[in-house]
């Protein structure tokens, strides 16, 4: 039995390790050639807006329909909705909340102290647009999709 175990674990051996040893490789290369700029996420603006790098918090208090305390340049918030996952991946990263929760905070917010309605863009071009017509308005978009984007400039990579 034990000279059976050992030659079917050299056979197993000889065929399993070396497809293993190749499955890593293309895993490995694959990751490597993977886009550095995948998954990162900028907060933009119009060129000459003269925004500067912010604190997460002074974000997280402006997306709730507060002024900013640090930049007098920044005027309002725009949300980016063109990606459901995109706009979920703010709300968990930046605001610490789901979209649910997120909502009730603004209706909250807009009846108990009259604050202005966040507006929703639900494309690069009408964000784009608004960006442009609207200098010192802040929007989230991912780094890939400036490139598509005219006179609109990286004021900082949130994650």
């Amino acid at each position: 039995m034990f000279i059976l175990t050992t030659t079917y674990a050299k056979k197993i051996k000889s065929v399993f390790c070396p497809r293993l040893l190749v499955i890593f490789c293309v895993l490995l290369v694959s990751s490597a050639h993977a886009d550095n700029n995948e998954g990162k996420v900028a907060l933009i603006a119009a060129k000459g807006s003269g925004i500067e790098v912010m604190p997460m918090r002074e974000i997280r208090r402006l997306y709730l329909g507060f002024k900013s305390a640090s930049s007098v340049s920044v005027k309002n918030p725009v949300l980016n909705v063109q990606s459901k996952a995109l706009y979920d991946e703010f709300l968990k990263n930046t605001m610490h909340m789901t979209e649910g929760s997120y909502k009730r905070k603004l209706v909250k917010r807009m009846f108990r102290q009259g604050s202005v309605v966040i507006p929703e863009l639900a494309s690069l071009k009408r964000l784009n647009e608004h960006l442009q017509k609207n200098i010192g308005d802040i929007s989230f978009v991912e780094i890939s999709s400036v490139e598509q984007m005219n006179n609109i400039e990286v004021i900082q990579i949130l994650w």
